[in-house]
């Protein structure tokens, strides 16, 4: 009775997580929308291409952390599920204690970008004190990540309360695009518009301060952690590197190897649309972290192995049918939301198929990559992931000086196949004890349900006069996704199907 409590419980969060994780995806990918577009109406392309350049630096910088997060997060796991506040408190000080030192390198290392960037980029016309203001706002939110906000992030992620963090961050955006919006048309310099920005960051910041401290009464945040060490922090800085590079080499390396700020803010674009489908399959994932990570903690291999299995299918499933979609849309997409835009070519048929095929790679290792997390085990994941950040880093460059930005793309996408390959062998092996043509299978599953829910669409071909018709077609081809999968999954994984609705109906009966 206690275990099916808990599974309830489990199973309630990870509704609960991902219905605000989605919700945070919808505002983040109109907010993502929104304010570029507004950037190059009233700044111009390169501009933009300014600004997405310098955030992905910001992000690289940021990893100061040097792995803090993910450690603690992991080190918390087992002190909650005992219900021990003495060893969560010491947890959260030692945390603490790391995010302060890292954010004194993260401000030497922003104000060492403020000065030197201008140095090696053509700006487009800003001088270098108005790039040195931008940095600083740009690096705003990482400040007071490491001063105020962490520990009581990792806290509130480990213990399964995602969704405070995705409420709090849902009221941000939506502030920070009012900001954006109603600062840059006043006609005031850019800069001016991000240190205007940094407000509702601080909103954010204090919401969730106050809320973690009034639910946490019994966490001593100031606890002696003298002795204690963060387990596996610097092996859990590996899989960070990976994730930063991921995602903010390809404008980094556009940046150098396009030599234009205007080519970086087509990308810019581009990337816009895949990240928002990759985070919104995410929102179905991330939720679950923590709770694999309690089951791992309490030793209950069997439930381990159906709950994953189950996970797989759910993961897999959103990623055919959200890649899917993008794959038929993106450029009707672009299409419109370029349109009035002078002086600037957008469409990008390569661009636009390439960007969303690394979409759809980077998913299918998403669910064995966050097993490998929820179990801590960076150590011995770390020869694979300096292996795939080489090839990314190696392969875009080396592809990207010869055919730019497609090139950049291939070079990413092979380093998603070979980190895909690993963790089908590895997870089995080390975590599951599972057989590797089970996730195989399931692979091939999702593999087809998404080149059956876009043939038919590409065959008759899809264009978009208004963004009504854009959402139109967009329901359209993700209702017709849902029950081809469905279907497949059905057939094909039955006992896993078989278990997701016995979940419901569970969490459904105790609700």
């Amino acid at each position: 009775m206690a275990a099916n409590k808990k599974e309830v419980s489990r199973s309630r969060a990870f509704m609960s997580n991902t219905f605000w994780s989605l919700l945070l995806q919808v505002v983040t990918l109109a907010v993502g929308f929104v304010v570029p577009q507004v950037i190059i109406k009233v700044y111009g392309s390169e501009t933009n291409g300014l600004v997405s350049s310098l955030t992905q630096f910001v992000s690289y910088i940021s990893l100061v952390e040097a792995g803090i997060s993910a450690a603690a997060v992991f080190a918390l796991y087992d002190p909650i599920s005992r219900g021990d506040a003495k060893g969560v408190s010491v947890v959260v000080s030692s945390a603490k204690r790391f995010y302060y030192k890292s954010g004194f390198l993260f401000t030497v290392a922003a104000l060492a970008l403020a000065v030197l960037y201008p140095l090696l980029i053509d700006l487009g016309g800003l001088s270098p004190s108005r790039v040195f203001v931008l940095v600083l706002s740009l690096c705003a939110t990482g400040f007071l990540d490491f001063f105020t906000l962490a520990k009581y992030r990792v806290l509130l992620t480990a213990d399964q309360k995602n969704w405070v963090i995705q409420i709090a961050t849902i009221i941000y955006k939506i502030l920070y695009a009012i900001v954006v919006v109603v600062v840059a048309s006043l006609g005031v310099s850019v800069e001016i518009v991000y240190l205007a920005a940094i407000v509702p960051i601080v909103i954010r910041s204090v919401v969730l301060i106050v809320y973690t401290r009034r639910v946490f009464p019994e966490v001593d945040f100031c606890a002696d952690s003298s002795g204690f060490n963060l387990p596996q922090r610097w092996d859990a800085l590996y899989l960070q590197i990976l994730g930063a590079i991921q995602n903010g080499a390809p404008i980094i390396i556009a940046t150098f190897v396009t030599d234009s700020l205007s080519m970086v803010s087509v990308f810019s674009i581009y990337l816009l649309v895949a990240n928002g489908v990759r985070n919104a399959v995410s929102s179905v994932t991330q939720g679950t972290q923590a709770s694999f990570g309690d089951v791992i903690a309490r030793g209950q291999s069997e439930t381990l192995r159906a709950a994953f299995s189950e996970f797989q299918v759910v993961s897999y499933t959103a990623t055919a049918v959200l890649c899917s979609v993008a794959f038929v849309l993106i450029m009707p997409f672009i299409t419109l939301y370029t349109s009035g835009i002078d002086g600037v070519r957008y469409y990008y048929t390569s661009i636009g198929f390439l960007c969303i095929f690394e979409v759809l790679l980077y998913h299918l290792k998403t669910p064995q990559g966050l097993l490998v997390i929820a179990a801590g085990m960076y150590r011995e994941t770390r020869v694979q992931t300096t292996i795939q950040a080489a090839l990314l880093l190696l392969c875009s460059i080396v592809l990207g000086l010869q055919w730019g930005v497609p090139g950049i793309l291939a070079g990413v996408c092979i380093s998603d196949l070979y980190r895909t390959v690993d963790l089908i062998f590895f997870v089995p092996a080390r975590i599951t004890g599972t057989k590797p043509r089970h996730t195989i299978k399931l692979i091939g599953l999702c593999l087809l349900g998404c080149l059956i829910t876009c043939a038919p669409f590409m065959a008759i071909g899809v264009s978009c006069r208004n963004w009504f018709e854009w959402l139109a077609w967009g329901v359209a081809v993700g209702v017709w996704g849902l029950v081809a999968c469905f279907a497949m999954y059905a057939l094909f994984a039955r006992t896993e199907i078989t278990g997701l609705v016995e979940r419901v109906k569970r969490m459904l009966h105790r609700s």
